[in-house]
């Protein structure tokens, strides 16, 4: 993310040369709007000639995802001192850039990148990102879809069906018609019921029982916990 488009070209085509000769795969893209979405990025470079604004920006996105990787480009020797004490996971300097951005995508390369944990959904005319750990469950009624997120409920455009799909493989389960429960927060499954970590209780048709036993026996057995 650069206020100088020459600037953007400079560090992408540098990093995806680099990333290249390690053998590290790399698909850099150039950002000059902080309103701009950075939520589908593992890692982002912030560079500008105000530092105050950069430093503002990175801790923005750091509050709002903290897996998300964050390389400062300063401009000058004065930029580096302050952004010590910033999130950055890799400080580079443009007047050695490409050895800076060396020594920048072979620590990327040892680093384990965590599988993104976060689903879109469209609320009134929006696009959210709603962490899976998050959701509750997922509720019907009279075609009115809504996540549960504890305290929060959130109305949504998709339909349950969609909503499956969008969730498949992330450890959710359809226990009735009307609910799709992550199995994260389940504390106990009854034949009639299940009772979730926040206290409610769901209930379970009896055509859909054993197949949520099945599977939440399963999820128990694959659950990481940390």
């Amino acid at each position: 993310m650069c206020d100088r488009d020459e600037d953007g070209k400079r560090i992408a085509y540098t990093i995806e040369i680099l990333a290249a000769r390690e053998g590290f795969h790399c698909d850099a893209r150039i950002i000059q709007e902080e309103a701009e979405a950075c939520d589908d990025f593992c890692c982002i470079i912030l560079m500008g000639e105000d530092r105050e604004r950069v430093f503002r920006h990175a801790e923005t996105l750091w509050n709002r995802n903290q897996s998300l990787l964050i390389i400062y480009a300063a401009c000058s020797a004065e930029d580096i001192f302050p952004a010590l004490g910033m999130p950055f996971f890799h400080i580079v300097r443009m007047f050695d850039l490409e050895r800076d951005l060396e020594a920048a995508v072979r620590k990327l390369g040892r680093v384990r990148l965590p599988a993104p944990d976060r689903v879109k959904f469209t609320r009134n005319g929006q696009v959210m990102l709603i962490p899976v750990r998050e959701i509750l469950y997922v509720e019907s009624e009279h075609h009115d879809i809504r996540i549960h997120l504890g305290a929060e409920v959130l109305a949504i455009k998709e339909n349950l069906s969609l909503c499956e799909e969008i969730l498949k493989g992330r450890g959710f389960v359809r226990i009735y018609t009307s609910f799709l429960v992550n199995m994260y927060h389940i504390r106990c499954l009854e034949k009639n019921n299940v009772l979730l970590d926040n206290g409610e209780c769901l209930y379970v048709s009896r055509r859909r029982y054993p197949e949520v036993k099945i599977k939440f026996e399963n999820y128990i057995r694959r659950l990481d916990f940390i």
